[in-house]
């Protein structure tokens, strides 16, 4: 009877143990709002605030660089690994965000970052997904001071 009573138990725990650790933790920004993301977005990539990093992106994230009639495309994983690198790397720089368009299902912001001897505009097109706002292109230009 002991025997029974600790095989059973061993099971339940077992189960028990393997539904917890399946179960998918809930996205902190499913709710948030468009420009929540935004501020992550700029946390991530000026201050190195990662912690969140995996809730910002769709699966099809892409992100693109024109360089001289070139353009480089990154992927959301080559992308997610470069950000993670600079985990709490601090950039100097001041931004500016300004909203091209901005409506229910689809926004456009422009996230200006002005470094000390450089200007960086990224171009962050967001969409309103059933998983909430997720970051779905980032086009990257350097304008010429």
């Amino acid at each position: 009877m002991k025997t029974l009573i600790t095989l059973i138990a061993s099971a339940v725990f077992t189960l028990v143990s393997y539904t917890l650790s399946a179960a998918n933790l809930p996205d902190p920004l499913k709710f948030a709002k468009v420009e929540t993301i935004v501020d992550h977005y700029i946390d991530a990539t000026i201050n190195g605030e990662t912690e969140l990093l995996d809730y910002l992106f769709t699966d099809d994230f892409s992100q693109s660089t024109p360089n001289n009639k070139n353009k480089e495309l990154l992927s959301k994983n080559q992308v997610m690994k470069h950000l993670k690198s600079l985990k709490n790397v601090r950039h100097a720089c001041d931004t500016n965000v300004e909203f091209v368009e901005k409506n229910e299902d689809c926004s456009i912001v422009k996230v200006t970052k002005y470094f000390s001897n450089f200007k960086r505009v990224d171009y962050v097109t967001m969409c309103n997904t059933e998983d909430g706002w997720k970051i779905n292109k980032v086009l990257v230009a350097y304008p010429e001071n």
